[in-house]
Parts: structure tokens; C-alpha cells; sequence
């Protein structure tokens, strides 16, 4: 009789490991992640150091007000109208919350959260580089200009593709 609660023990231990195996295998996980952690290992001291701890990724619609208000996406009224009529759904906003660890410049362990953003006109969840992703409000260029080696950073986010 103690052959089916050992039995049973197995397969649900099976099923648990199954599903972490799953959840973080990168294969599996959305572009968007993808293209967050590849935007923050840009920014890091040693970007080899980089591990997820965790993540958590949602999506919401947003007004055309709201899509339009970036200022990349300054664009005329006849160009607004014609990508609102265009449009099969309502813009939408991806966020993904990831934790993540690493280490500094000088080797020191650090933790940290990003929050990663990307609005998608089609409701794609595929931003194609990381340029298009903001972290924490704002865009690689822009996080790279406040830095004290600014120059530098600049020319490598320019050769991203």
C-alpha cells in the first residue's frame, strides 16, 4: 500500500520540476523579457554576471492619447488618423517586473528590479530591438547620456542591432 503514495510523490515532484524547467527555459519565455534582459545586461559593469531571480510580464490596452504622448511618436494629425484607422485593436502596453542580480565593476554582488515597458501599436508582444524598450521610463540613449562615460556608451548602443 505505500506504493501509491510514493508513486504519486514522484509524479507531482515531476510536475513542479516540469514546470520550473518551463517557466524560466528561454526558449519559452515572451520576446519582451527577452529583449528587457538583453536591454539591462547593456547597462550592467559585467553583463556575463546577469541572473534573473524572477519576473513578472503583463499587458494592458492604452488610449491613442497615451501611445502618442512619447515623443518619438510625434507624428502629424493625418499621420495619427491614418494609423488609427489602420489599427485592428487598441495600442497596448507590455510590462515586465524582472528581479535580477549581478555583479559591479568591482565585484560587489548586486540586486536589483527593472521595469520594462513597450508599447505595441498591433498588440505584438516582439519589440525588434532593444532601443525600443524602456526601463524604468526611459530608453538605453537616454540612461546611457546621464552616464560619466557617456561617449562610449553611446557608440556601443549605436552598433546594437
Amino acid at each position: 500500500m505505500r506504493i501509491k503514495p510514493a508513486i504519486a510523490a514522484v509524479v507531482v515532484s515531476g510536475l513542479v520540476v516540469g514546470y520550473a524547467y518551463l517557466r524560466d527555459h528561454p526558449s519559452l519565455t515572451s520576446q519582451l523579457v527577452q529583449t528587457c534582459e538583453k536591454t539591462i545586461m547593456e547597462r550592467l559593469a559585467v553583463p556575463s554576471t546577469y541572473q534573473r531571480q524572477s519576473v513578472d510580464a503583463s499587458a494592458r490596452e492604452v488610449s491613442w492619447d497615451e501611445f502618442f504622448a512619447e515623443p518619438e511618436r510625434s507624428v502629424s494629425d493625418s499621420t495619427r488618423k491614418a494609423m488609427i484607422q489602420a489599427a485592428r485593436l487598441p495600442p497596448v502596453q507590455f510590462i515586465a517586473l524582472i528581479a535580477y542580480q549581478a555583479q559591479d565593476s568591482t565585484g560587489a554582488i548586486i540586486r536589483e528590479s527593472a521595469t520594462c515597458t513597450f508599447n505595441s501599436l498591433d498588440g505584438s508582444d516582439a519589440p525588434s530591438a532593444t532601443a525600443f524598450m524602456k526601463i524604468d521610463g526611459e530608453r538605453n540613449v537616454q540612461w546611457a547620456a546621464r552616464q560619466p562615460n557617456a561617449a562610449t556608451l553611446q557608440r556601443g548602443l549605436r552598433q546594437q542591432p
